[in-house]
């Protein structure tokens, strides 16, 4: 008796490890897709980027999970802010099979592996840059961010709100910066707002900690009186410097402060210069989905949750942008990165594809179009720097929406 139940027993595992092979070889095997993610983890813009590694993290994650048949990696590779870098990772990235990659996040990196991406038929998605100059058709460049002739119109229009006529603008000499003075320039002159002087100085960090100071002061110089405000076109470690050159001075220290999506809720300029910004009420524009948008709270939830930490400036657009190249690589079931850009602009043009920061249409040079901005601010509560949401601009209808959060800085 004993040992027909031993000869049961062992039958039945027989059975069991049959079904189990059986089942492993009728499964699919899951097939391992890399998206590479090319973002400045140090250098001038390193807060940014590190945010952007972990939603662009997420975002494989969560594509993961929604399309079984593939297993989303990433790629990551520190463009340390840097062109000359930026490049050579890009080159690493091609090396190891890399053809989607989202990055970089700054228009002067962007700038400098256009070039590559164009000849070796990489998809170049970036979640930040935004200068006009970039805004070409038919290359292998995309942004999930509009450019910033549309921050430009968000700006200006924020001066007019703040009842002001006047402005001078610092700006960074490279391709963002250049880009986003020439389209405020433009604005200003278009909206009855005089730009008097505008100065640039060498982003290069052996440079700006002595050309950022002289360009402020020609900038105070050529104002004379604070009835203006003053345009920072920085990013964070050369925008330490600006600020703090400008809150030391006799002029500008005295003027409103402007500030853009260079700087947008910076931790390092919170941190450093946070205090200065707060008492010359500085308001700034960036890029942004609707915070009360359902999508967009579900994403900043899981986020939260994740990191123990708010998402913040493009973190919501380096997730799209991620998820958005591996929806298409899903539903297509390829990697052909010719097949998926031809998908891309399909897809943008229809606006087949929603995301955690709305629908995404891109336009005819494979930027994002539509585009909305959230005003943001930064106030003092007892000792601690906060950064606040002080409204919204509608860029369709080029409408500005003051928050009860943000009142106090629009007076």
């Amino acid at each position: 008796m004993a040992s027909k139940i031993i000869y049961i027993a062992i039958a039945a595992i027989v059975v069991v490890a049959l079904a189990a092979l059986l089942t492993t070889q009728m499964k699919a095997p899951e097939q391992t897709v890399y998206i590479g993610a090319l973002l400045p983890l140090t250098g001038g813009l390193q807060t940014y980027g590190i945010g952007a590694r972990d939603a662009v993290a997420l975002a494989l994650e969560d594509a993961s999970k929604t399309c079984p048949k593939y297993k989303f990696e990433m790629i990551l590779e520190d463009s340390g802010t840097d062109p000359v870098k930026a490049q050579e990772k890009l080159q690493a990235m091609y090396a190891r099979g890399v053809r989607l990659v989202v990055g970089p996040m700054s228009s002067r990196e962007v700038s400098a592996v256009k070039s590559f991406a164009d000849g070796n038929k990489i998809i170049i998605f970036s979640p930040s840059s935004t200068s006009p100059l970039l805004a070409l058709p038919g290359d292998w460049i995309y942004r999930m961010v509009p450019t910033d002739d549309a921050q430009a119109r968000a700006l200006v229009d924020l001066v007019k709100t703040l009842g002001l006529t006047k402005i001078v603008i610092l700006y960074r000499n490279d391709a963002w910066g250049l880009g986003l003075k020439d389209a405020i320039e433009r604005e200003a002159s278009a909206a009855g707002v005089q730009v008097v002087a505008s100065e640039g100085y060498d982003p290069d960090p052996k440079v700006f900690p002595t050309a950022i100071p002289a360009a402020v002061k020609k900038l105070s110089g050529a104002l004379k009186t604070p009835d203006a405000a003053l345009v920072l076109v920085t990013f964070e470690d050369d925008g330490i410097v600006a600020i703090k050159a400008a809150a030391a001075d006799p002029v500008l220290s005295k003027t409103r402060w402007i500030g853009t999506d260079g700087i947008a809720e910076s931790k390092a300029l919170a941190s450093e210069v946070g205090k200065e910004m707060a008492a010359a009420k500085l308001l700034g524009t960036v890029a942004s989905p609707d915070p009360n948008d359902p999508s967009f709270q579900k994403f900043r939830q899981e986020y939260v949750a994740k990191y123990n930490r708010e998402p913040v400036a493009y973190d919501s657009y380096a997730y799209d942008a991620a998820m958005l190249l591996a929806t298409i690589v899903c539903q297509l079931d390829t990697t052909d990165p010719e097949k998926v850009r031809t998908a891309l602009e399909q897809w943008g043009r229809e606006g087949k594809y929603t995301g955690v920061t709305g629908t995404v249409y891109l336009n005819e040079n494979g930027d994002r179009a539509f585009p909305n901005y959230r005003i943001w601010g930064v106030v003092v509560e007892g000792e601690r720097v906060k950064y606040i949401n002080a409204g919204y601009y509608y860029g369709a209808e080029r409408k500005l929406i003051k928050y009860p959060e943000g009142e106090a800085l629009f007076k």
